[in-house]
């Protein structure tokens, strides 16, 4: 099965962000954006999990969450993944200054890596919420164009208090995500 480990987002914070894809649909068409009730932060991508390596990647995430304490990061700014004129993906970055959340997807990456095997991930860690994937890049505004679009780009704090781990199901329509294992930070 299709996996990833995830923090979910507040209700406000899906709903700024569904706000502000409202405004960038209509100018940028050629982006295939995400469905706000589905935007989360990707701590993980496992791919393909084996159900037979479930219960210990789940051991290993509780473990890597029992040993974090709960935190906070801010949700702000509209960027693109190159940050260059031309992305191919828009997000906004999460900015979190105490490091516990570098300290959590280090300790997932590590356990999922002792556990079963996982691949650690070479690039470093870059926090962001996704909100679309360009499909044609010369037909998209720059970055500059879509982020004046959203001028305001401050989405609110998000209090962490947990991680989960979640299946998801691609189909015509875009993905489904389901929630397989909540772990609670700190117990």
């Amino acid at each position: 099965m299709r996996t990833f480990v995830a923090i979910e987002l507040t209700e406000s914070c899906r709903h700024k962000l569904a706000e502000a894809v409202r405004k960038l649909r209509a100018a940028a068409g050629e982006v295939r954006w995400v469905k706000a009730e589905t935007a989360h932060l990707t701590l993980k991508f496992i791919g393909e999990l084996p159900e037979r390596d479930l219960p210990e990647a789940i051991s290993a995430l509780s473990a890597a969450a029992a040993d974090s304490e709960p935190f906070r990061f801010r949700v702000e700014g509209i960027s693109g993944f190159p940050p260059t004129d031309r992305p191919r993906v828009i997000h906004v970055p999460v900015h979190e200054s105490s490091g516990a959340l570098q300290r959590l997807a280090e300790a997932v990456e590590r356990g999922l890596f002792e556990a079963i095997g996982l691949a650690q991930e070479r690039r470093s860690f870059k926090p962001h919420i996704t909100l679309g994937r360009v499909k044609e890049r010369r037909n998209c505004p720059s970055l500059e164009e879509i982020a004046a679009l959203v001028p305001d780009a401050d989405f609110g704090e998000v209090p962490v208090d947990g991680i989960v781990l979640v299946k998801s199901d691609l189909t015509p329509r875009g993905a489904v995500y389901t929630a397989l294992e909540r772990m609670p930070l700190g117990s």
